[in-house]
């Protein structure tokens, strides 16, 4: 821990953590630091838990070291005909770029749980479409092929993502993304502002700043249930931020967390709830 700044209330660290191994076994070079914040009176987190949140960073906006093709996971939102409310969305998946001589299977990491690979073989067409099977002739340049690519339907509270891993079976090849089904995102003019569930009701979040200006200081107003603190998040050089927060507040069991970012033209703000009784738990 290298500094810590008290402001309202609020404790804020910068921390710098040797980034432990993933539990792929995929260990990170060097060290990272990740920001974060914490109300007074609130135990410190373990250096475990924040080694976590790094990878979750790292998984979400630099996932793509894992493999020298650059290559990640994209998912698309499948149409088809009015559904009732409940029912879940489904999502097609493309890796483009990964090549199809290979088999491959899918691993998933939700919130609160630990990575796990399914049994099912995936193979992927020339346009990178994921599918059951391998594509036939007239599948072979396809971007959809009902009945015979490869679906996912979480179902996740709002604001919680899932993380995925596509491993071909030789070991020679990972290809990582992170889907949020239910997005909880502020837009004003070119500036995002997204808050994602990191841990189990809300226990910590990530926000993640996109569209403002490279390399610069963005004030951050985080809210919470009568507690307030301004830190600054350093953008890197596409504009893009992540810190940390643990939004309990001392005897309080929930509540609600606002976040601001401060932008010269802008003024993206976010709610989330947090605590035990706000959200409804789900298994993806």
């Amino acid at each position: 821990m290298t500094r810590i700044i008290r402001r309202s209330a609020l404790i804020i660290f910068v921390i710098f953590l040797p980034l432990a191994s993933l539990s792929w076994g995929q260990s990170l070079k060097d060290s990272e630091h990740l920001t974060y914040s914490s109300f007074s009176g609130q135990p410190t987190p373990s250096k475990e838990l924040l080694s976590e949140l790094i990878r979750q960073i790292r998984w979400d906006t630099r996932g793509r070291y894992q493999n020298p093709q650059g290559l990640s996971l994209r998912f698309e939102k499948v149409a088809g005909p009015a559904s009732p409310a409940t029912a879940l969305a489904r999502y097609r998946v493309f890796a483009e770029g990964a090549p199809e001589n290979k088999v491959y299977t899918l691993g998933v990491w939700p919130i609160g749980k630990n990575l796990s690979y399914g049994s099912q073989e995936i193979y992927a067409n020339a346009q990178g479409l994921l599918m059951v099977h391998r594509p036939t002739a007239e599948q072979e340049t396809s971007f959809k092929a009902p009945g015979d690519e490869l679906y996912l339907a979480p179902q996740v509270n709002a604001a919680e993502p899932v993380r995925y891993i596509l491993t071909s079976k030789d070991q020679q090849l990972s290809i990582l993304g992170t889907l949020v089904p239910q997005p909880v995102i502020a837009h004003d003019q070119e500036c995002t502002l997204e808050v994602r569930i990191a841990e189990p009701d809300a226990e910590a979040v990530l926000l993640v700043t996109n569209g403002f200006p490279a390399q610069a200081k963005i004030p951050l107003v985080l809210e919470s249930e009568g507690e307030t603190v301004t830190l600054m998040m350093t953008t890197d050089s596409g504009g893009q931020a992540e810190v940390a927060d643990f939004p309990a507040v001392h005897g309080k069991p929930q509540g609600t967390l606002k976040a601001t970012a401060e932008g010269s033209d802008c003024l993206p703000s976010t709610l989330l709830p947090w605590g035990t009784s706000t959200l409804v738990k789900k298994t993806p």
